[in-house]
């Protein structure tokens, strides 16, 4: 043999000797749990593709992300990946207010005579500000709305939480998703929601901070409390249902929360000893429970609300903490010297305008209850909900609305207070007198 064909052969039996040596080293099939530690629950063990998708086994994260579905729960997949199992629950939630916001979002409209819609979701998304309809809807989508099902909340370690029916399912803590386990929801998954000066947060007995940095006290070892929701809090006395060990879901029922169904009456559990001049049916018929129970009640008067396209960053530097990580973030920028941009993110089609929604105070309180009358002609507490007042002013510095405000009589509105102990005896005599009873 030649020393050439000698040579050659050993070429090719070398080529084939690494060619298989590579083969060996290349990646393994992997599955999902390989890189996903997780852990499920019984019911929901149903292998990872048959909820987010994507490619199993796969070589890599390439191809194994191929197709995914990062948020299965969000309302755009949730009646595909959840209604199959749960199609009474998915159909139900779509219609609820929970799902809608129809009652938060028709309250502010028609403050501003604009008529109601359906659902949160159906608001026309406004390129530009052109007119009343367009600024109302612009403040929904970008700066209201940052609670819903289909948005994952402010940057804060307690607002974040999951999209469509994971935001009350799965448990969010410090930011994040805690364990992948669907669960029935706690109070901590209702206050990722409802927190800030609204039911909810008074239940717990807080009360948020006004918004000037000398409001932001007291210092804890020299530094400025935790703000866990992005704002910071009064310590209050919690509602009595709260001390008595009960949850949010004691009174609220799935059928509310995630349908049609009527919310709870006071009635409902508590059987009163008419014979009492307070409680006589001719005093309930006239008057909610909360007039007399309600121990004290959030006061925000006056709620100015700018949209500004070229803001002055410094006028607002010292009002940087209003509950909203985006507005936060480019006020701390400004503070920083970093490049700092007047825009907000519409919370629905996730798009980013120019504008951002700054927010200050004419007065903000908690104090003794406001009493007046509801739609059904019972005296109950007032709150000024309504206390409006809007502005625009566009890049050029033009004031396009100014001041924009609903009709004076229709600020203040009824609501709910979770504050219920036990009833101020003067308040009830002037309860039992607004409503021509005199005990």
């Amino acid at each position: 043999m030649r020393i050439g064909t000698f040579v050659f052969i050993l070429f090719l039996l070398f080529s084939c000797s690494k060619e298989q040596e590579h083969k060996a080293e290349a990646p393994r099939a992997k599955s999902c749990r390989d890189c996903h530690q997780v852990h499920l629950d019984q019911a929901h063990d149903l292998g990872c593709l048959r909820c987010h998708g994507g490619k199993e086994p796969a070589a890599g994260k390439a191809q194994a992300h191929q197709g995914l579905v990062r948020a299965p729960a969000a309302p755009a997949y949730m009646r595909k990946t959840c209604g199959p199992c749960h199609p009474k629950e998915t159909r139900s939630l779509s219609l609820s207010l929970h799902y809608t916001l129809a009652s938060e979002v028709n309250t502010v409209r028609g403050l501003f005579g604009l008529p109601p819609v359906a659902s949160a979701e159906t608001l026309p998304e406004p390129e530009r500000i052109k007119d009343v309809k367009d600024l109302v809807n612009d403040l929904l989508r970008r700066r209201c709305l940052r609670c819903h099902l289909f948005f994952e909340g402010d940057d804060y370690a307690e607002t974040r939480h999951g999209l469509g029916c994971a935001a009350c399912h799965l448990p969010f803590a410090g930011g994040s998703l805690e364990e992948h386990v669907f669960q029935g929801p706690g109070d901590r998954e209702c206050l990722h929601c409802h927190y800030g000066n609204r039911v909810g947060w008074d239940y717990y007995g807080l009360a948020e901070h006004d918004y000037p940095f000398s409001f932001r006290s007291p210092l804890v070892r020299g530094h400025l409390p935790p703000r866990p929701w992005g704002v910071e809090f009064h310590e209050l006395r919690p509602d009595v249902h709260l001390q008595a060990g009960m949850s949010c879901l004691a009174c609220h029922k799935k059928d509310q929360l995630m349908g049609k169904g009527k919310g709870p009456l006071c009635l409902d559990c508590h059987r009163l000893k008419k014979t009492l001049p307070f409680h006589a049916p001719r005093v309930l018929s006239k008057a909610r429970c909360s007039a007399c129970h309600a121990r004290w009640s959030f006061w925000d008067e006056g709620v100015y609300l700018a949209l500004l396209e070229d803001p002055d960053w410094e006028e607002w530097s010292e009002l940087m903490v209003q509950g909203s990580s985006e507005v936060e973030e480019a006020l701390t920028n400004f503070l920083q010297g970093k490049q700092t941009r007047a825009v907000m993110r519409d919370k629905f089609s996730q798009r980013i305008r120019k504008g951002i929604w700054l927010l200050s105070l004419g007065k903000r309180r908690f104090e003794e209850v406001h009493l007046g009358w509801d739609r059904e002609g019972r005296l109950a507490v007032l709150r000024p909900l309504g206390d409006l007042h809007l502005t625009y002013v566009d890049q050029e510095g033009e004031a396009i609305f100014d001041d924009l405000t609903p009709p004076k009589g229709a600020r203040l509105l009824p609501y709910a207070p979770h504050t219920i102990g036990t009833a101020d005896y003067a308040r009830t005599q002037k309860v039992l007198k607004r409503i021509g009873i005199h005990p």
